[in-house]
């Protein structure tokens, strides 16, 4: 008798895990590797350990917006989950500063523009993004977070879209 992997994950290596709900919640974050950890903090002192599923992307919202296609990619990859019965109902997008992918895409360069300005040119993208994912995805909640550089150490997330309907 075959054993597919889910069953011998659920039997075999955690069971406890193959027995929750899957997730409902589809995280679109960063590449950078400075932010992995910081990544998994955010999401556990949001009290969403083990319910998202993850998509990256250069810049997170900054490269959804730069780039069209990217942008499609993340709708297709939100319609495969769902097939799947991951049932996603809600994007978190997470940005954080010195962001070297706003550097490039946009020009937000940490060292030449305040705070104010830069929280500003993310939320110019996140609502850009949300805009045109209200036309392609059906039945989805927005939310959008920006979070500081590791060197400023304190984990402080500053929502920048707080969570709004489809």
């Amino acid at each position: 008798m075959k054993t597919s992997f889910e069953q011998y994950v659920a039997t075999q290596l955690a069971p406890e895990l193959a027995s929750q709900e899957k997730p409902s919640i589809l995280l679109l974050t960063c590449i950078d590797y400075r932010y992995a950890h910081r990544i998994v903090d955010v999401m556990d002192r949001m009290g969403l350990n083990r319910k998202y599923d993850m998509f990256v992307l250069a810049g997170a919202a900054g490269g959804a917006t730069k780039y069209p296609e990217w942008r499609r990619t993340l709708v297709s990859h939100i319609e495969t989950a769902r097939s799947i019965d991951h049932p996603i109902n809600r994007l978190i997008i997470l940005n954080h500063r010195d962001c070297g992918a706003f550097k490039a895409f946009y020009g937000v360069d940490w060292e030449n523009i305040t705070p104010l300005e830069e929280e500003a040119e993310h939320l110019k993208r996140v609502s850009q993004l949300i805009s045109c994912l209200r036309n392609e995805v059906q039945n989805l909640t927005f939310e959008a977070w920006l979070m500081p550089r590791d060197e400023d150490d304190k984990l402080e997330i500053v929502t920048v879209v707080p969570c709004t309907g489809s």
